[in-house]
């Protein structure tokens, strides 16, 4: 907690924090949660002048190196749009209502949002980055000796150019996603040691969340439009964690040992088809509370 304590300390000392985590994100990508994370810690723990002179010097520092670097002050203007802005938005809802759940379905919403501003703004983008990416696989695949059924190849790229509305809307969302949970980690860790753990433990995104989801699963099987698929894959995520949220609470409430959880986000990796699982948990919790139904266990 070293660093939150330090991004604590001032508006100059989280803007320190957000713009080098934002330039470091340049190189690996998970430094950008941190960059939205420091601001989100001074909305929940401090007032919103100090939130907006850290951004507001964040942004300045980012866009002189932009500019200096790139020869462009875009990087500065996207982190400011596409990041600052919206996850200080969700941290103070965060702060305004005390409920991670509130904050989550805003979340969700302005996804949707997001989806549907790229759908109506750049309605060929999915043609353009299909036929960018056409370029670049088949030399790569011709270098390194790979056989490519050329019709298998054009049915995964006309299959990335329909979902890439939806993956790039997931890319933005998760990063807030990410950003919002370790500035609340850190503020738990600080503060109310272990709030974030019960608050993760029990979240339910409720029936309007999970009804609205199956009304996407069954309109993207119905109706073949980009916005549905996009729309779909957004809340198939959210209903991803609301599953993993159910075996976070179903291994503290069966008081297992922290290898468990690790055993099981080991098997999240290896075996994929485990989300199909985590989705179906997320949709039915709604509904059943499966955690209800789990009897508390003896630490083991």
């Amino acid at each position: 907690m070293v660093l939150a304590r330090f991004i604590l300390r001032g508006p100059s000392q989280a803007a320190l924090v957000m713009a080098s985590s934002a330039l470091l994100a340049i190189i690996l990508m998970p430094f950008s949660w941190i960059s939205a994370a420091a601001l989100i810690l001074v909305v929940l723990h401090q007032d919103k002048e100090v939130a907006f002179r850290a951004t507001a010097i964040a942004s300045l520092a980012v866009l002189v190196m932009s500019w200096v670097i790139f020869g462009t002050p875009l990087l500065a203007i996207g982190y400011l749009l596409f990041l600052w802005l919206p996850a200080g938005l969700i941290a103070y809802v965060l702060r305004q209502s005390v409920s991670l759940i509130l904050s989550l379905q805003l979340l969700t919403v302005l996804g949707l949002v997001i989806v549907t501003g790229l759908y109506l703004l750049f309605p060929s983008m999915g043609e353009t980055w299909r036929e960018a990416f056409e370029l670049i696989l088949k030399p790569a695949l011709e270098q390194a000796g790979t056989q490519v059924d050329p019709v298998q190849l054009e049915s995964l790229l006309q299959l990335f150019a329909h979902a890439v509305i939806g993956l790039l809307s997931i890319v933005m969302i998760f990063n807030i996603l990410m950003a919002l949970l370790i500035g609340r980690w850190w503020q738990a860790g600080l503060f109310n040691p272990g709030g974030l753990a019960r608050e993760f433990n029990e979240l339910r995104l409720g029936k309007v969340f999970a009804s609205a989801t199956a009304l996407f699963l069954i309109a993207n099987v119905l109706v073949d439009n980009d916005w549905v698929l996009g729309s779909m894959l957004l809340m198939v995520t959210m209903t991803l964690l609301q599953g993993t949220a159910i075996m976070h609470g179903i291994i503290a409430k069966k008081q297992l040992s922290r290898g468990w959880m690790f055993g099981f986000y080991v098997l999240l990796f290896l075996i994929p088809q485990v989300m199909v699982i985590l989705a179906i948990l997320g949709l039915l919790d709604a509904w059943v509370d499966i955690r209800k139904q789990i009897s508390p266990g003896m630490n083991s």
